[in-house]
């Protein structure tokens, strides 16, 4: 019955809604809640305060607009050595709440943090009981997310050796500010710098960093937009821009497009092999658009010489987030060198210690190429774009390597470093062998990133070697442990978690079940990988019960028929 009667109410007028209007409307809703409320006045505006399920809260009703604001006070607190976690946590939440708003104050007398959380609500005389209550539940909620949320970081800052999050990503933003795709305009470079430079995303490099096809032989290419248009130059082919399919004049000119592209291959000679593309608008931000790029290599049917094991008999499909960037290569080249001479003139002054982190990086690299190349590598392997950024590093990689035995020791970490993020990319690429390459030096490396990388690198391609390195690893970490005191050891429980669960999976890979399900049954007695264990011998009774029935299904066929 009442909802007929809202519907025969009166709309609400903005205009109306004046401090008294509001504060009538509260007091309401509040009896209603069974909530008493202590006001105050302050100047034209007006605060009430009152407790809810426990729950501190305050409404501030402004005269300057009609919306009023909802604050949840006191709902959590920190140390004051955590401050820095607080506002990485508190950043988080704000950017991606559609209403409530996080803040923290500081108490001076118990040198805590308090937590607070607002939000704007816009109340009428029908509804309020109903949208304060609503409110403040979401607030209990958002409290509970935002714990959750803060003791994960809490963890994973320990892990990693910081309590400064903010920093250490604000540091990556200035580093993708600074730098995208542009040409050396003023230096020349040392000979064979450029044949690979990644001036645009064309189809033949794109074979060869996301396929590892480096020989291919195009044939034609069919591109489906607002029309169909067909190419069967083999040049222009190889030149063609990924990114025209979707973007005309720095801007999105459509939506999505599909691509079919034929060619051929020296294995294979005389066997047409295609390749689907379907591309995709994505999300973009200031500067830089961005489009998603799914492949398909669609397979070769079994045959005399093809069988049916072959990899060519296999559908490979590859999905990379590419961008486009809409700042002049002056503009990042003009803002490098800035950067790149006061690192250099801090340097020569003595200076070290106010050398940001991104100055650190090229401060002692000679050669002004190799540096912007690896500032231009590095922000967008950290933007994820590793595509675009496997270019960049892997010639930052043959330069350094060509010199090596002339670096000094920070050129040689540079170095190594280097090595590792061009490994990372392939193997975000799937290119997995020629990541194993380059993530060969994270073997030894003191860097737990590293080794888990090579190690997953290892078991991405099925490598018998996965077995040897994880028992070396374990066997690092045992001698470690054994030289430090129970909880002081630096390589955290979370390595050991990872590497157990590295080898549980290989096993169950390369079908080596009992031995399998024995380490996994020890695995039980963890807390963190107690699940995991479950969920795999359960696995492995599902592969066994396939099993079983292939065997079934082969003796039905050996036994004789009984006409």
């Amino acid at each position: 019955m009442n909802m007929f009667r809202n519907l025969f109410k009166p709309s609400l007028q903005l205009s109306d809604l004046d401090v008294s209007e509001n504060k009538r409307i509260i007091k309401e809703a509040l009896r209603s809640l069974n909530c008493t409320g202590d006001w105050q006045k302050d100047g034209n505006d007006i605060i009430v305060r009152f407790d809810f399920q426990s729950g501190h809260f305050g409404i501030f009703i402004s005269a300057q607009h009609p919306q009023i604001e909802l604050s949840f006070l006191y709902f959590g607190e920190a140390k004051m050595e955590e401050i820095n976690l607080v506002r990485h946590v508190c950043n988080q939440f704000n950017i991606n709440s559609d209403g409530p708003r996080f803040a923290y104050s500081v108490n001076e007398e118990t040198n805590v943090i308090d937590l607070h959380i607002m939000t704007t609500l816009l109340l009428d005389q029908y509804r309020a009981k109903d949208i304060l209550s609503l409110a403040m539940q979401n607030c209990f909620a958002w409290q509970n997310a935002f714990i959750r949320n803060f003791n994960e970081v809490r963890s994973d800052a320990r892990n990693i050796g910081t309590a400064d999050v903010e920093r250490t990503l604000k540091d990556a933003g200035r580093e993708l500010f600074l730098l995208r795709e542009m040409e050396l305009t003023t230096q020349e470079t040392v000979p064979g710098w450029r044949h690979d430079e990644a001036t645009a995303a064309t189809l033949s490099q794109w074979m060869v960093r996301a396929f590892g096809m480096a020989d291919a032989v195009f044939s034609e290419l069919t591109i489906v937009t607002d029309k169909v248009m067909c190419l069967d130059d083999s040049t222009a082919i190889a030149n063609y821009n990924l990114s025209d399919a979707l973007i005309a004049d720095n801007s999105f000119v459509r939506q999505k497009a599909m691509l079919d592209l034929v060619f051929f291959l020296p294995s294979h000679p005389t066997k047409r092999r295609r390749m689907m593309f379907s591309l995709q608008q994505a999300d973009s931000c200031e500067n830089i658009l961005y489009y998603q790029v799914v492949a398909t290599l669609l397979p070769l049917n079994i045959s005399a010489d093809i069988s049916f094991h072959s990899q060519e008999t296999q559908v490979q499909s590859r999905s990379i987030l590419l961008a486009y960037d809409l700042r002049s290569a002056k503009q990042f080249h003009d803002e490098f060198v800035y950067m790149w001479k006061e690192a250099k003139s801090k340097m020569a002054n003595g200076e070290q210690k106010q050398l940001t982190d991104e100055q650190l990086l090229i401060a002692n690299i000679v050669n002004i190429n190799t540096a912007e190349y690896i500032y231009r590598g590095k922000v967008l392997y950290r933007q994820k774009r590793y595509y675009e950024a496997v270019a960049y590093l892997e010639n930052v990689y043959k330069r350094l390597q060509l010199d090596f035995h002339k670096l000094k020791k920070r050129e040689r970490e540079t170095f190594f470093d280097v090595a590792f993020w061009v490994g990372f990319c392939y193997n975000a690429l799937h290119q997995y062998e020629r990541a194993h390459y380059y993530l060969a030096y994270s073997a030894q490396s003191n860097s737990i990133e590293q080794i888990e990388t090579y190690v997953n690198c290892l078991v991405n391609m099925g490598d018998f070697r996965t077995f040897m390195q994880i028992g070396e690893q374990i066997n690092r970490y045992v001698e470690i442990a054994n030289d430090y005191e129970e909880g002081e050891n630096p390589m955290p429980q979370s390595f050991l978690n990872f590497l157990q669960r590295r080898k549980a999976y290989m096993l169950i890979k390369t079908m080596q079940l009992d031995e399998a399900e024995d380490f996994l049954r020890n695995m039980l007695d963890s807390p963190e990988n107690k699940e995991f264990a479950l969920s795999q011998l359960a696995h492995i009774q599902q592969l066994r019960e396939k099993e079983k029935e292939k065997e079934e299904g082969r003796e039905g066929e050996n036994t004789p028929k009984i006409e």
